[in-house]
């Protein structure tokens, strides 16, 4: 009786232990798939390289090699990247291809955190998105000669492409030399007054730029000789908004009148002779 228990129980113990060593090969096996399944970086290439027919979104591979994580020791590949993207449920799921730089960055990104309008600046709309370069590489989109060109993107009066004529009821420094030539004092120089608020949206400075110590109030006001981005704006800028119509209205009355006078030159010469 005793050797008929013992084994019925050293049955079950065996029953027992291969159930849970076929139940973890079972879960080795399913938590291994999707690392099999995942696609390589190869495979990415071929559908997003530019001349793909696979997909509509098509990057320059070029550009991403030549960036800053291509030519690293350990090249970013785009899964390190874009985490989300697992398997081919990623082409009709939206937000899959969304990236959160800061997984790998410090940096938090804080430009436009207030903006009222449900949406702000994404690292990339400053950075681009495959080919960062550092800002002292000329063709980087943050380099000093380029920040103009990359913030009027998004602040086109402040950088003088809208707003008609809003300039020049302002008296503005378009730069002045100083004794320091590390210095670079102009308009086009977006960090020397903003520094990190515009920049990361935090208060350090970015830069060694000093601008910001005499032209720093809100709403883009000198404190020394008026307004360094005019805009033609009833609320926030009446002033400029008066004179720019009141010039609009003389540039309107001198073209009309000098196209007057000609038609009246042109027509006294043209009288036949009696």
């Amino acid at each position: 009786m005793k050797n008929f228990i013992i084994e019925n129980r050293l049955s079950s113990i065996s029953t027992n232990m291969n159930n849970i060593l076929r139940n973890s090969i079972l879960f080795l096996i399913l938590t291994a798939v999707p690392s099999a399944l995942a696609y390589t970086p190869q495979e990415c290439i071929n559908c997003h390289k530019i001349g793909s027919a696979e997909s509509e979104l098509q990057i320059s591979i070029d550009e991403f090699n030549a960036s800053i994580h291509g030519e690293e020791e350990e090249e970013t590949t785009c899964q390190d990247c874009h985490t989300l993207v697992e398997d081919d449920d990623h082409q009709t799921t939206p937000g899959t291809g969304a990236v959160d730089c800061s997984s790998c960055h410090e940096q938090e990104n804080r430009h436009g955190w207030k903006s009222t309008t449900g949406t702000r600046p994404q690292c990339y709309s400053c950075h681009s998105r495959h080919g960062m370069l550092t800002k002292d590489d000329p063709r980087s989109s943050v380099h000093p000669r380029r920040l103009k060109e990359t913030c009027q993107s998004c602040h086109t009066r402040q950088c003088g492409r809208t707003d008609y004529l809003s300039w020049l009821p302002s008296l503005q420094i378009a730069s002045h030399s100083k004794q320091d030539f590390s210095r670079s004092y102009s308009r086009d120089n977006c960090l020397g007054c903003h520094q990190g608020k515009a920049f990361h949206g935090e208060h350090e400075p970015i830069n060694d730029q000093t601008c910001f110590t005499c032209h720093v109030t809100k709403d883009g006001q000198s404190k020394l000789l008026g307004y360094i981005h005019p805009q033609a704006d009833a609320r926030h800028q009446p002033g400029v908004l008066a004179a720019a119509t009141v010039y609009q209205i003389i540039l309107v009355v001198l073209v009309f009148g000098g196209f007057a006078f000609f038609i009246r030159q042109l027509s006294r010469g043209q009288k036949p002779r009696s």
